[in-house]
């Protein structure tokens, strides 16, 4: 199971309980995310209203000790590359599905607020842990996602949360991808 970062609406799910929500699943995070998180004195020196995010993530993948995989960027198996773009979390990653020319670039939380961030990628929110790396991360993916016509995907873009980064005057817009209808 690949995590794009630690956050609790991204592993929320993992240890319910304590216990693990899926037994036999390894888990695939970057060693940065990893580090970050797990860090002793990281932890110590953030402030007090992030401190209950290291306690989540520590509890999260606890369950799951050994069976945890740190990775780096690069193909995670054929057809499934794992892409660099920190600022939101030290260690946040794109993930990249290919199958023949056809992709899809998940992006996790590189967007909060598609109709403000797009037309804006300089602009963070405060749950970005380096809001000028996070602005970079998302000005360097919207131009490569605009450049390449990608589909992409975000965990908080507007329904469908499926859709393209097109250039516009001011920044970027989503267009999103929508369903075809059925006659």
């Amino acid at each position: 199971m690949v995590l794009t970062h630690l956050h609790p609406d991204h592993a929320g799910g993992l240890a319910p309980g304590g216990r693990p929500a899926f037994p036999n699943a390894e888990i695939v995070v970057t060693e940065a995310e990893h580090a970050f998180w797990m860090d002793e004195g990281t932890a110590s020196r953030a402030p007090a209203e992030a401190q209950p995010f290291f306690t989540f993530a520590r509890e999260a993948l606890k369950p799951y000790a050994g069976r945890i995989r740190r990775v780096t960027a690069g193909e995670a198996v054929p057809g499934l590359t794992l892409e660099a773009a920190p600022g939101h979390t030290p260690g946040h990653l794109l993930v990249r599905v290919a199958s023949g020319a056809a992709q899809l670039l998940v992006w996790g939380d590189l967007v909060h607020l598609a109709p403000l961030q797009l037309p804006r990628p300089d602009w963070s929110v405060a749950f970005d842990v380096d809001q000028t790396q996070a602005a970079a991360s998302r000005k360097r993916v919207f131009d490569q996602a605009a450049t390449d016509r990608l589909l992409v995907a975000g965990m908080h873009l507007p329904f469908p949360g499926v859709g393209f980064v097109a250039r516009q005057s001011d920044g970027y817009a989503y267009v999103p991808q929508l369903w075809p209808s059925i006659e």
